[in-house]
């Protein structure tokens, strides 16, 4: 046995001592290069389109400039993951990035804006598809325009956003991004099942910040805000339904769910361009079945009935949530949280509706356990808030039970106003 341990951590170390570091760098490279600092290779685009041989372990630094459009594919068999990063001081940006059929890549420091590149067409900014799996986007830019978009048409909006980041492949993970004037935010297939949705800005979107479509996917720690009123289109800061194997619409389920400590809020900054006219819904899903779901600790703010609402819904826990109307203008729809029937299977059963702080309180449909439930005049908010106005959601002490009534915001991300009030 220890002879088996032995071998295995030299072959590890092997394998380490072989992995290499290439460079790329737009400005100054040639893919005739030998692709280390001295000898940069291109772009990042050229890498793939030249076929260059790349091996489990090994990393590419990006410098400054425009990599184009990158199709990343391979690694189909090695298990340490290749590494795409930005170099130290380093800005590179990137037209697109699509990830076709590789495996363990992991990708950080990107830049996604047409505005940078000139580059004008309409498409999604991110993708990764069902033939890739285990793949890590970290820390990208990604917006249609870096202006203010006050000034824009909404015929202009609609013909630049492009949907921010769209997963099919299974077991990726998108970490820490932000997103900014985008149609959808992030979009999660019913094909990407295990994706880890963590700690993400999304703020100015003309749809749905998130669609979370696959089972046994998590969604925690992000920020979704700034919902333009474009259309007719019943927007969301987070939506899911299920199909069927055909691809029926509320035919299906999606299972084992967690969305857990997340802001989503239909308007933040008071001359926000495109004020909602219909209303931004919450947590919204609305063609079950929906089953195992953990909803807890989320802050839903918006002017729009649908604060937390499931259609069909089997052993659901919505636990924790604080849902309250938005201080800014908006149609003076009250949000609520509810379960209700399947809209053509009747009834869930086995759901959990307990210690949520809430401005209203629909049907609950198949709930076991509702208890610890604080319902509260949605014209009163300022006396139970810290500073309902300035979006403090701290709830104060006369209120709470035990403390465990509403979202704990110590475990919330941190909200910062100068940086989504639009300036320019």
């Amino acid at each position: 046995m220890k002879r088996i341990i032995w071998l295995c951590l030299c072959l590890f170390c092997l394998n380490k001592g072989f992995a290499a570091k290439y460079y790329c760098n737009p400005l100054k490279g040639k893919m005739s290069n030998k692709g280390n600092f001295d000898s940069p290779w291109s772009t990042l685009d050229s890498v793939f389109l030249t076929k260059k041989s790349l091996n489990a372990g090994d990393s590419i630094v990006l410098m400054s400039g425009n990599h184009l459009s990158p199709v990343i594919s391979g690694n189909l068999k090695g298990v340490q993951p290749v590494t795409v990063v930005a170099g130290k001081g380093q800005f590179p940006r990137v037209n697109s990035l699509l990830v076709a059929d590789g495996k363990h890549w992991k990708i950080f420091g990107l830049k996604v804006c047409p505005d940078d590149t000139g580059w004008l067409e309409k498409r999604d900014c991110v993708i990764i598809k069902p033939t890739a799996s285990f793949i890590t986007i970290e820390n990208f830019d990604i917006s249609s325009t870096d202006s203010c978009v006050s000034n824009w048409s909404a015929a202009k909006i609609l013909a630049r956003a492009g949907l921010g980041i769209r997963v099919e492949g299974t077991d990726c993970s998108l970490i820490n991004n932000s997103l900014k004037q985008v149609s959808f935010g992030i979009v999660v297939a019913k094909t990407a099942i295990r994706t880890k949705v963590f700690g993400n800005i999304i703020y100015g979107f003309l749809h749905d910040g998130i669609r979370g479509l696959s089972n046994d996917s998590e969604f925690e720690f992000n920020l979704v805000a700034g919902s333009y009123g474009i259309d007719d289109n019943h927007d969301d800061g987070f939506q899911s339904w299920s199909t069927d194997e055909e691809g029926k619409v509320g035919m299906g389920k999606v299972s084992n769910v967690v969305l857990r400590n997340n802001i989503f809020i239909s308007q933040l900054d008071p001359r926000q361009p495109f004020p909602q006219k219909t209303g931004m819904q919450g947590i919204g899903c609305f063609d079950g079945f929906f089953e195992n779901w953990t909803i807890e600790n989320n802050v839903i703010i918006t002017n729009m009935w649908h604060g937390i609402s499931f259609y069909g819904a089997r052993n659901v826990k919505i636990l924790n949530n604080t849902v309250a109307s938005n201080p800014f203008a908006g149609k003076p729809f009250t949000p609520w949280i509810g379960i209700y029937n399947h809209k053509k299977l009747g009834s869930g059963i086995g759901n959990t509706v307990k210690d949520n702080f809430t401005t209203g309180i629909s049907e609950l449909n198949g709930v076991t356990t509702e208890s610890g439930n604080i319902k509260v005049d949605a014209n009163r908010l300022n006396e139970y808030f810290e500073n309902w106005r300035s979006f403090k959601f701290g709830i104060k002490s006369k209120i709470k039970r035990g403390n465990k009534v509403g979202a704990d915001i110590h475990k919330l991300p941190k909200i910062n106003l100068q940086l989504y009030q639009c300036t320019k």
